[in-house]
């Protein structure tokens, strides 16, 4: 069982605005060995944020049976409860403010916040990026590989040594479309279309006999609208927005943001402002050759315009 937790941070960051913001942290604890799968900052406590972080800790070590988490909105969201569903994952909930059920992941906070954030404390002009790089590198190099006293040995240790019960990952496809909420629309018989979140989406001819549609998407990413069958879940075809100008049975694509690219050269904070033990901590994660193994989270994709009235 993993379990599931944000956590908002002693520290500010500066934004590329050029204003201060209190990043939060996703953190990823498996329950037997406190093994940390995944731990990444953000500046937002969204549903896309969690699918995005919990996405890389499936990705680094497998799908989990279960996991558990609070109450807060984004992991009652129906992208998250229904994605956890579609891949076989079982969703326990803590009591409404007990924290002390998920006790685990509060001493992972404190052991954080008195370790790898004391030694950014005299750090000017923290960003995002420059935080999450570093926190790569405390969490394989020091965290996991620390002798925990609770367990008598390190997280790294006692995972590797447990029986693994871990199912392999799927893709980043299937990830992406297990993450969606389904809902029922009424298609408008005088175009053909239906109208999610303001934005209008043509059906395809060959299902515009059908009064009432269901389809799946996430409320992040207009540009992932699937039509699926009501009884056996199947992915029936893409929904693509309505477009007056274009041939209606052509598909258009939409111009995605470039992925923004993950840094592997030193970071730019000056030396002198990192403690001696962050120094060693980061130049051995560097000379393991390895990029830091976190995504940075795109922005989010622009939303197509509307073509007309909802």
């Amino acid at each position: 069982m993993w379990h599931l937790d944000f956590h908002h941070s002693s520290l500010q960051v500066v934004t590329p605005r050029g204003q201060w913001e209190r990043p939060l942290a996703l953190g990823i604890l498996d329950d037997h060995s406190r093994y940390c799968p995944h731990l990444q900052w953000y500046l937002s406590e969204t549903t896309e944020d969690l699918v995005h972080g919990l996405s890389q800790g499936i990705q680094k070590c497998g799908l989990p049976r279960a996991v558990m988490s609070d109450n807060g909105s984004a992991m009652l969201a129906d992208e998250f409860t229904e994605g956890l569903l579609r891949l076989g994952i079982l969703h326990e909930t803590t009591l409404p403010y007990s924290a002390y059920q998920n006790g685990k992941q509060e001493c992972f906070w404190a052991h954080l916040e008195g370790r790898l954030m004391e030694m950014l404390g005299q750090v000017r002009e923290l960003t995002l990026d420059f935080l999450n790089e570093v926190t790569q590198a405390w969490v394989q190099i020091e965290y996991n590989r620390r002798e925990h006293r609770e367990i008598g040995c390190s997280p790294a240790t006692r995972f590797a040594r447990a029986r693994d019960v871990l199912r392999p990952s799927p893709s980043s496809d299937a990830l992406r479309a297990a993450f969606r909420r389904e809902v029922k629309r009424r298609q408008r018989q005088s175009d053909g279309t239906i109208s999610l979140d303001g934005v209008r989406y043509e059906i395809p001819a060959r299902y515009r006999h059908f009064r009432d549609v269901v389809v799946r998407y996430p409320r992040w990413d207009l540009s992932l609208v699937d039509l699926v069958d009501p009884r056996g879940g199947a992915i029936l075809a893409r929904l693509f927005p309505l477009d007056r100008t274009a041939n209606a049975d052509g598909r258009r694509a939409l111009v995605a943001p470039l992925p923004a690219e993950v840094s592997t050269t030193e970071p730019s904070t000056p030396a002198a402002e990192l403690p001696p033990l962050l120094k060693q901590i980061l130049a051995e994660y560097s000379a393991t050759g390895l990029p830091p193994a976190y995504l940075p989270k795109n922005p989010s994709p622009k939303q197509p315009e509307q073509g007309g009235a909802a």
